[in-house]
């Protein structure tokens, strides 16, 4: 009796002592949702009370800057919001998955005056068994700051025209555009996702979530080669994003790559950092190629959502900077170049300003 009662003890200590161990991850997860949040949500009252949940060799980024340091970011992040002292960040869709936090996010207020809009997502990576953010990159169009200054929003209204005649099958361009899907011989079908039915609920979690990062990283790494193959992945109710298009319907979205790829045939997106949580599929990546013959390169990342339970997807949105377009666009290089000047002047502080 006493052997099976040490037997039993020993069983009993087995069993909890690992529940004890991970005890402390709820928390964890908890204060990096709240890091995440205080650091995107940061405004011009709160600035040190942030700052710690940065280490000592933060790394940050963003389509115009890139600061190193606490000493750099510091400077940075108070210079930004003396630039925008009234900058406000509403958070829409957020994944912890790791040690990363992704969020998108709408951001309002002015710059030097100017009131501007504009939407980004955000990913931190946080040191393992810790709340403190060692990088950070935000992803928004300088585009939408661009747009109200006077003297540099028709070169950004100008390309966005250019880019809609070129590729949006619903915008109204009186300039002669690129043959339609149709023209190229695909098929714009009503309902592409409806071509997998039941077959695309999977039984076992597991299944299902390597499916779903699996189509979830071929929606982003989509190109000339592959894009016909992702219709049946696009449920009925499908609608796409990116800074300057706003793409509803499967039908409308095939019509959409079979613009794009006949312009960009060589265009490659290749992912790097992915997560996927609840069926919401965040990555960063880099895409290069020629967009009608400008040599481009420009990192990026996306957001693309699932139907519960499948792989169809229902939304996705692709976040990057027109500006890295731009610049090898003979007529707009000179006001994206002298906008990032002007913004650099403005808050970084690692920045030898010409003005």
């Amino acid at each position: 009796m006493k052997t099976l009662t040490t037997a039993f003890v020993l069983l009993a200590a087995i069993i909890i002592l690992p529940t004890q161990a991970d005890a402390g991850r709820p928390q964890l997860y908890q204060q990096r949702l709240e890091v995440g949040r205080a650091l995107l949500e940061v405004q011009s009252t709160n600035v040190a009370e942030v700052l710690p949940y940065y280490t000592d060799d933060i790394e940050y980024h963003d389509p115009i800057v890139d600061i190193y340091g606490i000493q750099a970011m510091t400077g940075f992040l108070y210079q930004l919001l003396g630039a925008s002292p009234d900058l406000v960040t509403v958070i829409a869709d957020e994944t912890l998955a790791g040690d990363t936090y992704s969020a998108t996010w709408i951001m309002s207020g002015q710059f030097l005056g100017v009131p501007y809009e504009a939407k980004g997502i955000s990913i931190f990576k946080f040191r393992p068994r810790s709340a403190m953010v060692y990088y950070q990159r935000d992803y928004y169009s300088e585009g939408d700051i661009m747009a109200t200054i006077p003297g540099l929003d028709q070169a950004i209204l100008g390309f966005r025209t250019y880019y809609r005649c070129a590729v949006d099958p619903t915008f109204d361009c009186s300039l002669d555009g690129p043959p339609s899907a149709s023209g190229l011989g695909v098929e714009a079908r009503d309902n592409p996702g409806g071509l997998l039915g039941r077959d695309n609920r999977l039984r076992s979690p597991e299944q299902l979530r390597r499916a779903q990062l699996e189509v979830g990283r071929q929606l982003v790494e989509i190109d000339a080669g592959n894009w016909t193959d992702v219709l049946p992945y696009l449920d009925s109710d499908y609608e796409y994003h990116d800074p300057i298009v706003d793409i509803l319907g499967p039908g409308t979205m095939a019509e959409f790559l079979g613009r794009l790829f006949a312009g960009s045939s060589d265009l490659y997106t290749t992912v790097e950092d992915e997560t996927l949580v609840d069926g919401v599929y965040m990555a960063t990546w880099t895409m290069a190629g020629m967009f009608n013959g400008a040599p481009f390169s420009a990192p990026g990342m996306s957001i693309v959502k699932f139907v519960d339970g499948t792989l169809q997807s229902y939304y996705s949105r692709d976040y990057y900077t027109e500006g890295d377009i731009m610049v090898g666009v003979p007529g707009l290089v000179d006001a994206v170049l002298g906008f990032r000047v002007y913004y650099r002047c403005a808050v970084d502080p690692t920045f030898d300003c010409p003005l």
